[in-house]
């Protein structure tokens, strides 16, 4: 079988091995739909996504995909529906694995459902100010929607239709000092000289939202009711990063979506951008996911990009979100204390390891 993971693996760590490893120990094949250089927590990946794709093919995973920026700075329920949707349109994954706090499958698929069940009671809350996840919690009252690896476990039953197997995440767990098993761990140790970072480029990113509107905000999804005015206003006074997000921060606006909000302004992410994965991007592959790569291209229901040239096959979205992860890959650059120059996305290679 094809098990389909979604990641981030910013950067790779031994939970991540031990989550490939349980899947592969019955003979099955992994295909990878990894973030690319921006992760869902707002932040540019420390290292670049070809670099961890190919971390991950050296640790057991046959194929990797990526999931490109639009969607991996959406919110969960956006970047676990358009991860699914890229897996799922290669017509070559059989099942999805990912690791989460809890393992029964039967317990997770019943939070899922609640959630759905919940719905209207959860947006009664939102409109009292709370923050969606506060609100999801209160409403379904249950302690899986406590941990991040359940919840996004929980938006990936909510998006599939295909088999699922969960795997016990091991280690302390998420934002631990755990250095084997947590990659927020694993980053606080990291010389910011020698990886790829927002707050190297801090003063550019405030640059430019000093030159938006309010308007401007507005075009960018997760902005409204006035979020837009109270970010305008923060930037006036804020000479950090950290000093922003902590003055735009209210009860309902969490730190995570203020990130992401930020992220998206500086990388010019609008609304517009909102629409399904139009391509399926190949970042590495083994001699196993070669095959599968092969028998891809007969059978995917998108067009499947393993280099510039094949742009030409995609349609206008298509072609729009490939520009605008090349503009944004030119900006990531920015991030390295020895900055690279534009246009390093165009001439990118497919790693075969």
């Amino acid at each position: 079988m094809n098990y389909g993971i979604v990641c981030e693996f910013n950067p790779f760590h031994k939970g991540h091995k031990y989550l490939i490893d349980t899947v592969k120990a019955t003979g099955n094949n992994v295909i990878c739909v990894m973030s690319g250089n921006f992760v869902q927590r707002g932040e540019f990946a420390v290292y670049d996504k070809f670099t961890r794709a190919a971390e991950a093919v050296k640790n057991g995973a046959d194929l990797v995909l990526e999931l490109p920026c639009a969607y991996s700075l959406m919110s969960a329920q956006g970047f676990a529906k358009n991860a699914v949707r890229i897996l799922e349109c290669t017509n070559a994954v059989d099942a999805l694995a990912f690791g989460a706090e809890c393992d029964d499958i039967t317990e997770l698929k019943k939070a899922a459902s609640l959630v759905k069940e919940k719905d209207a009671e959860i947006k009664e809350m939102l409109k009292k100010g709370i923050s969606y996840p506060a609100a999801r919690r209160e409403a379904v009252g249950s302690p899986l929607l406590d941990t991040p690896n359940n919840i996004l476990a929980i938006e990936y039953l909510t998006y599939t239709k295909l088999e699922c197997k969960a795997v016990k995440r091991i280690g302390l767990g998420h934002d631990t000092d755990d250095v084997n098993y947590s990659a927020s761990a694993i980053r606080s140790r990291l010389n910011t000289d020698e990886i790829c970072s927002l707050q190297n480029c801090e003063r550019a990113v405030l640059a430019k939202l000093r030159g938006m509107t309010a308007q401007d905000f507005l075009k960018i999804e997760d902005v409204s009711e006035g979020l837009e005015n109270r970010i305008c206003e923060a930037i006036k006074t804020s000479l950090s990063l950290n000093e922003l997000y902590d003055n735009i921060k209210t009860k309902r606006y969490t730190h995570s979506r203020i990130r992401r909000i930020i992220l998206k302004a500086y990388l010019s992410v609008t609304r517009e951008y909102t629409f399904d994965a139009p391509y399926i991007r190949i970042l590495a592959f083994n001699e196993s996911g070669r095959q599968i790569l092969a028998d891809m291209k007969k059978s995917a229901e998108l067009p499947i990009i393993s280099r510039y040239a094949d742009i030409s096959k995609l349609d206008e979205n298509g072609r729009r979100l490939f520009e605008l992860e090349c503009n944004a890959t030119d900006l990531y650059n920015l991030g390295y204390k020895k900055a690279l120059p534009c246009g390093t996305e165009q001439k990118s290679s497919v790693i075969i390891i």
